[in-house]
Parts: C-alpha cells; sequence; structure tokens
C-alpha cells in the first residue's frame, strides 16, 4: 500500500515543480532521515512551500538513494542532475558533506485548490521538512 508524504520546500520551487521545469526532488544530508528509505513509486506526495499552505499533489514515479557519499559523489550527482534539480551553486555547497541522497522524480504533479483533501496527520507543526503517514500493515512489514 502507498505511503503519503507532506513535502516541504521553498516558495521558489513550487512554479517549477508543477510546470515540470524541477522534474526531480533531492533530499541529502547527513543521516538516514525520511524521505531516505521511506518513499516508493506509486506514493502520494502533499507539497507545502515554507510557512503557506499545502498547494499540490504528486505522484512518485521514480526512487534512487545513494549512501556512503563522498564530496566527489556530490559534484557527481550535481553535474548529472542539476538540470531537473535547479539546486543553484549555494544548494550544493551546503550539501558536499552529505552522506545519504534521495533523489525523487513525479509521474504527475498537480495543483489543490485548497487543504480539505490532505490527511489532518500531515499538517500538524513540525519543524520536519519531510513527514509521511505509515499504516500499521506498512509498519509491520518492514519490522518483518
Amino acid at each position: 500500500m502507498p505511503t503519503t508524504h507532506l513535502m516541504i520546500v521553498h516558495p521558489r520551487y513550487i512554479a517549477p515543480l508543477l510546470s515540470g521545469t524541477k522534474s526531480l526532488e533531492s533530499r541529502l544530508g547527513q543521516d538516514r532521515r525520511a524521505p531516505f528509505g521511506k518513499v516508493n513509486p506509486g506514493d502520494t506526495i502533499y507539497i507545502k512551500p515554507t510557512g503557506k499552505r499545502v498547494v499540490a499533489k504528486a505522484i512518485v514515479h521514480q526512487v534512487d538513494e545513494y549512501e556512503d557519499l563522498t564530496p566527489e559523489d556530490i559534484e557527481n550527482l550535481r553535474d548529472c542532475y542539476d538540470d531537473r534539480i535547479m539546486g543553484g551553486d549555494q544548494y550544493w555547497e551546503s550539501k558536499s558533506n552529505s552522506k545519504y541522497a534521495t533523489l525523487i522524480s513525479f509521474a504527475k504533479v498537480t495543483m489543490l485548490r485548497d487543504e480539505s483533501t490532505v490527511p489532518a496527520e500531515l499538517l500538524v507543526p513540525s519543524r520536519n521538512a519531510w513527514r509521511l503517514i505509515e499504516t500499521e500493515d506498512q509498519s509491520a512489514r518492514k519490522a518483518a
């Protein structure tokens, strides 16, 4: 069963995500925090600009994950994917020591008129830039 996620992004990325210009979302970090290992093709992702309401919904098409990255690996990811990630120099410099990367492409991104279709659990205030709802069935499968 697909998982439902909330992805918080900088407001400047909303228009490119909706138009398909930004066709790849990247999450790089020092640890295995979500979405690493938590997002799969077919999952639904609600998209929320920082400090605003949820404005879009996407279906995950493909996920690529990398671990034990070096600064050279990060530079290779930039060379291969930045035209679709649209990260810019400051983004890549801030991520140069990341050890984990999750790259997510979307099959479809659509605009939402309001948040009424967004699961309430995802709208609870949090400092996390990525949230997800796992059903008991999914949690049991991962524990097995």
